[in-house]
């Protein structure tokens, strides 16, 4: 990919973590007791109301990881250097968030277990039977298990199949969907998850990666056949997951259909075109990980000072979280995010090593 792909793909990953920044802060709004029914709370109810932000930016994610990651496998020993350009990439700035939210806790006397807090630094808590010590960070597994599927598919040689890719991507949303529509139509008592979706749609960007840049014949059709499948699903599961408050839709179909739909065309309309190319939005891509991993934990503290009144006063107090979360993500980058890269390099040296921004 040309630096000017990749100053593109930084800028997607911008929009994204800012996209899922504005909607919760808008839900904390919302939330917030010292509140009221102001213009601005008014205002991010309307808007949450019509689209889900913070899924954009979550689909928006997905994406791009299905676009990028799985070409990262490649060189001298791939599969080796792929699993230790993850692991440093991801786990050290995870474990500085961990260690940030478990002083967080502490002060508000809240302090977790000792249980808890190692079950996080795993990135896979819920499969020790503990929560996430913050509940935004459910994506990561996801990208967790994507890892581990587009290992497994780039050792048995078909990672690059579309064939292969679109057939998997229909058994992931099939996973998902097929479950809930028997619980729906028959009464089966058929336990229900969401991974499977989610996952579809990394895998809908690897289709659309071997579509637009490799120019695989028929890949097109095969991702939007996928999209379709994807939205079809979503459809008819909404009101499963809105009657049963999963979280999946939170308010109704409209916001969260329309927050996939979105991202998909945002997210092919930039590819395609190699936009949007803008300095600042490039390094807010480059720092995007710490944004996603940082932000709830500086709003929080800055609420603590200025607490959310719902009137205009709070785009201050917004622009503020803004401001600092960017500070912040920007240290945990340089101090710590880049360090590790580095030192992942240094690790595979003899094959050529990843540039930073070709990662998540």
């Amino acid at each position: 990919m040309s630096l000017n792909r990749l100053s593109h793909i930084d800028g997607l990953r911008a929009i994204a973590a800012l996209s899922v920044l504005v909607q919760h802060m808008f839900g904390d709004m919302l939330r917030s007791s010292a509140a009221g029914p102001g213009a601005l709370f008014s205002f991010a109810g309307q808007s949450i109301d019509n689209i889900d932000l913070g899924r954009f930016g979550v689909v928006l994610f997905f994406l791009i990881s299905g676009f990028v990651v799985p070409f990262s496998i490649r060189g001298d020993r791939p599969l080796k250097r792929f699993a230790i350009s993850r692991l440093f990439r991801l786990y050290p700035a995870l474990w500085v968030a961990i260690a940030a939210l478990t002083a967080l806790y502490w002060t508000d006397g809240n302090t977790p277990s000792l249980a808890t807090i190692t079950a996080n630094l795993t990135m896979a808590p819920t499969l020790f039977g503990k929560a996430w010590l913050s509940s935004i960070y459910w994506t990561l597994f996801i990208e967790l298990v994507f890892y581990f599927l587009a290992a497994a598919l780039f050792a048995t040689g078909l990672l690059f199949d579309f064939r292969a890719i679109f057939a998997f991507g229909l058994l992931l949303v099939a996973s998902t969907a097929l479950p809930i529509l028997a619980r729906l139509y028959f009464s089966a008592n058929i336990p229900v998850q969401y991974i499977g979706l989610h996952l579809s749609f990394l895998f809908c960007g690897l289709l659309l990666r071997l579509a637009i840049m490799e120019k695989v014949r028929y890949a097109g059709l095969a991702a939007i056949g996928l999209l379709c499948v994807q939205f079809a699903s979503i459809a008819a599961i909404s009101d499963f997951s809105l009657g049963r408050d999963d979280g999946f839709v939170i308010t109704g179909l409209q916001p969260v259909l329309g927050a996939y739909g979105l991202a998909a065309v945002v997210f092919i309309a930039a590819v395609s075109s190699a936009r949007p190319n803008v300095a600042f939005l490039s390094f807010l891509g480059q720092i995007s990980y710490s944004i996603y991993l940082f932000h709830w934990i500086v709003c929080t503290l800055v609420y603590r000072v200025f607490p959310l009144t719902g009137q205009w006063s709070d785009l201050l107090v917004m622009s503020l979280c803004v401001l600092l979360t960017i500070l912040v993500s920007w240290a945990v980058f340089v101090v710590v995010e880049k360090r590790m890269i580095n030192f992942a390099k240094w690790l595979t040296a003899g094959s050529k090593p990843l540039r930073p921004e070709m990662v998540i």
